[in-house]
């Protein structure tokens, strides 16, 4: 289904997104992941990973990026690193961790001169061969502070993944240095015969504990019901699609028709289609005409559909009842998401001039019609099969109303702090699928990059992050509760996805692992939802209408 490319951040489009968007922030300081983009119930509830997060913090030195460390794929065995360290552990706020790591003086000396032997295989010293200078000379070549800032960095790289190994803590993320100016002290006060220690913060995964009963609740949920006026509406919009066009005769005038077709719309709609020229403007504070813009705002013989809300916002509006030869100055705004970055929110005047009008056709709903669109021999049969389909959307939508209803209520009942590091990388995800669905509905490259920056990010983030957090909790409850009740996905439930996400994505490429983590992921929380449908009382009440929302929300 489309539904599953959503939801699977597997396409070689998304992951370029998400790529993008990553370097960006990178190059803003923000934190790179080390957690899957495609956070699950599994990753969320039953995560083992816990090899050492990349470490972030100022650089070194000016030369010197920002350290890190390598981190294990999740399930990969752990690494044993042999240094001596001393830890002490501290809880702290929202589901972090602050380490105190002390180095004993034999395990630094022990890097001091790895770094010096790996520089001096490196080092072009006059009068010696790679790797057989003096240790002096070496140091003396590269620079204590350069040796030095090396040094810290394998000491600090190899201790943080020891430290949570030690103390069987399951990071997320990546650690970092719980006083922004503790490396430059580090520095300044480091010597390979002495002892360091340092402190860092990191992200674990969060425990859940649930404050309730997950069975034996009554829970509401609004059914969509089923209405007559839904299979007209299909009707309409395939009527709609098949419409053909003729010139309008006489003194026909343009006229706005409603987006969507009704009883009293008839089969021939003059006037409903108007092909104008069009030449732009910029638009002077005092509402004058003001310099010609681009040629890309420049267009002969555009065709323009009467409906409200087309080509631009009011623009149907200010020609609506203009002839044929007709001239008209029309004030337009351009979209902030226009494809033209220049033109983005750009207040501008139109020349309008109606070349002709045109009037649109609708087919006569008859039998001939329903064979001519369908596989149905009659229109009754058309109709029959509309409904069938309209019900079973129905049926579906009232099941996700369910498991909304049933969404709110474990929210409710789990107490868990949510780690920032999770609301990133879920947001991440969430953002640069966006991108992606943009790209896969038409908009071009050049229009997508251009909305990956920080700033857009942002605001994405900050408008999204209580959904995020909601969709976290969610995860932790379904993956608790599958873990409390023994619910397992079986593998070939997994292998039978996988092969229709290889048949719906062939061409892209795909990241196996990712895709069927989350895979396995959406299948277990189908199975737990399942679950509490079979274990609460589920009551259908009637959908509130539009009316009664709006009084609801007033109050």
């Amino acid at each position: 289904s489309s539904s599953r490319k959503m939801h699977i951040l597997t396409s070689s489009r998304a992951q370029a997104a998400l790529v993008a968007l990553l370097c960006l922030l990178a190059s803003s300081n923000a934190f790179m992941p080390t957690v899957s983009p495609s956070l699950s119930t599994r990753t969320c509830g039953h995560s083992s990973h816990s090899a050492g997060p990349a470490l972030v913090g100022s650089s070194f030195t000016a030369h010197k990026v920002a350290l890190r460390a390598p981190t294990a794929p999740r399930g990969a065995a752990k690494t044993a690193v042999r240094m001596a360290v001393n830890v002490k552990v501290e809880d702290m706020p929202n589901s972090v961790k602050k380490l105190e790591i002390e180095v004993t003086a034999d395990e630094c000396q022990n890097a001091f001169q790895a770094v010096l032997s790996k520089l001096s295989k490196q080092a072009d010293i006059p009068g010696f061969r790679k790797g057989k200078a003096p240790a002096a000379m070496v140091l003396n070549h590269f620079g204590k502070k350069s040796v030095t800032a090396e040094a810290c960095e394998e000491i600090i790289g190899a201790a943080v993944p020891v430290a949570l190994q030690q103390n069987d803590i399951r990071a997320i993320g990546q650690a970092k240095m719980a006083d922004e100016n503790a490396i430059e002290k580090m520095l300044e006060t480091f010597g390979p015969e002495q002892s360091v220690a340092f402190e860092v913060l990191v992200d674990v995964w969060p425990e859940p504990e649930l404050k309730g009963s997950y069975t034996g609740m009554t829970v509401e949920a609004e059914k969509e019901e089923f209405e007559d006026d839904l299979v007209a509406n299909a009707l309409f919009e395939m009527r709609k699609r098949e419409a053909g066009t003729e010139d309008s005769e006489g003194d026909t005038v343009a006229t706005i028709y409603g987006a969507r077709l009704g009883d009293d719309t008839p089969d021939r709609a003059t006037g409903a289609v108007a092909v104008v020229d069009l030449k732009g403007f910029k638009k002077n504070d005092d509402g004058s005409k003001g310099d010609a813009l681009p040629d890309i705002a420049v267009g002969d013989n555009v065709e323009v559909t009467m409906e409200s809300g087309k080509f631009f916002e009011g623009f149907v509006e200010s020609i609506e009842g203009m002839k044929a030869g007709d001239t008209r100055a029309v004030p337009i705004t351009f979209p902030e998401n226009h494809k033209v970055p220049e033109l983005r929110g750009l207040e501008a005047m139109f020349d309008v001039t109606i070349k002709g009008l045109k009037d649109k056709i609708y087919p006569t709903l008859n039998d001939e019609w329903a064979a001519k669109v369908s596989e149905c021999k009659t229109m009754e049969e058309l109709k029959e099969r509309i409904r069938a389909q309209v019900s079973q959307e129905q049926l579906v939508s009232t099941d996700k109303n369910v498991v909304r209803s049933l969404e709110n209520e474990l929210v409710e009942m789990v107490d868990v702090e949510i780690p920032e590091t999770l609301v990133d990388e879920q947001t991440k995800s969430k953002f640069a699928q966006m991108m992606s669905d943009f790209k896969e509905k038409g908009m071009d490259d050049e229009m997508v990059k251009s909305m990956i920056t920080k700033e857009n990010y942002e605001k994405y983030k900050k408008k999204s992050r209580d959904n995020t957090v909601r969709s976290l909790k969610i995860s932790f409850v379904v993956g608790e509760i599958a873990k409390k009740e023994g619910i397992k996905v079986d593998p070939s439930e997994v292998e039978g996805e996988m092969v229709a996400i290889r048949q719906q994505l062939q061409g892209d490429e795909i990241d196996e692992e990712s895709a069927r983590n989350r895979v396995e992921a959406d299948l277990e929380r189908k199975k737990v939802m399942n679950f509490l449908k079979e274990n609460n009382t589920i009551n259908l009440i009637p959908k509130k209408k539009e009316e009664e929302e709006d009084e609801s929300a007033a109050e």
